[in-house]
């Protein structure tokens, strides 16, 4: 009886929910708010200058992937902010300033990008031992080329496939005369339009290896040369177009080069790019995938094998087994920052509507 009474005496601990360990000073989300809404008017005319590059458009997807990956794969309740967060979210404020005073949507826009990337890294993955900010990839490749750099490397890229083009043509007997970007048939002349334009796009491709990339969670040697592979496959394909348009014309005096004939050819060659994006992330697969190891309670435990141990350690992420520690440091300077971040702000929000107003009127 006096047991029982002992027992019945001692209070239990209570265990720690995720809200109340994860719960976000409001200082802090009313400032990431304001930082966030801040960036719109510029982004929204940055969105419009994207869409009219045919070779940008594809940007609305990576929202979309960005936007359900980091719903589907967010822990719930859990959050992290650190010293990197604060370090990241100045770096956003301090191009949003810039580009406010500068009248740059560039400078405006890659800090929001900044911006996505900050919150998805304060987002812990509800299946590895990672955050989600490996998903500021598929929003990074959105960010235009500075200086046109991105027109000259479609320039570049237009040479380059006109010139192997007609080397393969010339290789298979398909007498034709070359002129800059021109390829001059009997009785066509077909002009190689940018190698990089519409779904034909280096830049899509690159956006199929990011979302190939986030979508198996690969490591960053892996995810470098599945890029790299991406590269070289939109080249062959772009040549591979340029080839099927020359000999359906010298051989069948038939025209793929323009109307619905030519979209169709342009889609073709983009799956058949996917494809061997997937087929290349397979092949690195087989070289960096995981290797099993001895893992056990009893003797075995003593002979694992640190080699495994390792290569398994740099070359994949770690599964999840456990609730995570919430870091949400308790510094006092944290509330202060929000607020003259959100100050900051809201400047530059009026900034940039007073210039957006200056523009329409």
């Amino acid at each position: 009886m006096s047991e029982k009474t002992s027992e019945s005496a001692t209070p239990s601990p209570q265990p720690v929910t995720t809200e109340q360990s994860s719960s976000i000073p409001r200082p802090v989300l009313i400032g990431a708010g304001l930082l966030g809404v801040a960036h719109l008017p510029f982004v929204l005319k940055q969105f419009a200058v994207l869409w009219q590059l045919e070779y940008y458009q594809f940007f609305p997807f990576a929202f979309i992937a960005f936007g359900m990956m980091l719903r589907g794969r967010r822990l719930p309740g859990e959050i992290r902010l650190d010293r990197w967060t604060a370090i990241l979210a100045g770096m956003d404020l301090t191009l949003l300033t810039w580009g406010s005073f500068a009248g740059s949507r560039w400078c405006v826009y890659a800090g929001f990008i900044i911006f996505c990337f900050n919150v998805a890294r304060s987002c812990l993955d509800a299946e590895y031992e990672t955050s989600l900010g490996y998903l500021g990839l598929l929003l990074a490749i959105t960010i235009r080329l500075p200086v046109g750099m991105d027109g000259k490397l479609i320039q570049e890229l237009q040479t380059l496939t006109t010139k192997v083009g007609s080397r393969i043509l010339e290789f298979f007997g398909y007498l034709h005369f070359r002129e800059g970007n021109v390829l001059e048939f009997p009785g066509k002349r077909f002009l190689v339009e940018e190698a990089c334009s519409g779904v034909q796009s280096f830049f899509a491709v690159m956006f199929l290896a990011a979302l190939i990339i986030c979508g198996y969670r690969r490591r960053w040697l892996h995810s470098l040369l599945v890029l790299v592979s991406a590269a070289g496959f939109a080249g062959v394909m772009n040549v591979a177009r340029i080839c099927a348009i020359s000999v359906a014309w010298a051989d069948f005096d038939y025209d793929l080069s323009t109307g619905w004939r030519h979209d169709t050819l342009g889609y073709i060659t983009l799956g058949l790019a996917g494809f061997l994006v997937f087929s290349a992330d397979a092949f690195w697969e087989m070289f960096f995938g995981k290797v099993p190891d001895t893992r056990g309670t009893g003797i075995s435990q003593l002979f694992r094998n640190p080699f495994i141990i390792a290569w398994n350690n740099f070359f994949h992420l770690k599964t999840r087994k456990t609730q995570p520690d919430v870091s949400l440091p308790a510094a006092a300077w944290l509330p202060r920052a929000a607020i003259m971040f959100g100050g900051l702000s809201l400047v530059a929000l009026g900034l940039q509507i007073r210039i957006v107003y200056a523009s329409l009127s």
